[in-house]
């Protein structure tokens, strides 16, 4: 069993877990924790605390920005996670949930990033010829 805590700013985290469960159906845990404007780290570490003791098995962490708050309350707490990844998005929680673990993660959801005009140039010339 593995457990999956996503954490940013403002409300990224929810909206986030929010969007792979309407893709997914609901990903059992799964839980956030945001660090909202008026927070500090204080604040934003006691309820990080809060969702690992929610937490069963192994536990990963997605944070939205490497050296934001989120990102470095969470770096306190590596000897008790199985990996702590920034610069999380929809593509990567769909990969960590339907493949059940992080082999390949960092890979898939860089293959998941589109220059979206190239591509349609790229079809357009394709028909063209």
């Amino acid at each position: 069993m593995m457990s999956l805590i996503l954490i940013s700013h403002g409300e990224f985290a929810e909206g986030l877990l929010e969007t792979a469960e309407m893709i997914l159906g609901e990903i059992e845990n799964a839980q956030t924790v945001c660090l909202y404007p008026h927070e500090g780290t204080e604040d934003f570490q006691q309820k990080f605390e809060q969702a690992l003791a929610k937490a069963t098995g192994e536990i990963v962490v997605f944070c939205d920005i490497m050296g934001g708050t989120p990102c470095n309350v969470a770096m306190r707490y590596l000897s008790q996670l199985s990996g702590l990844y920034s610069g999380m998005n929809l593509p990567m929680v769909i990969s960590y949930v339907s493949e059940e673990g992080t082999e390949g993660l960092l890979d898939n959801a860089k293959e998941q990033i589109y220059d979206v005009a190239y591509q349609l140039k790229n079809l357009a010339s394709d028909d063209d010829e």
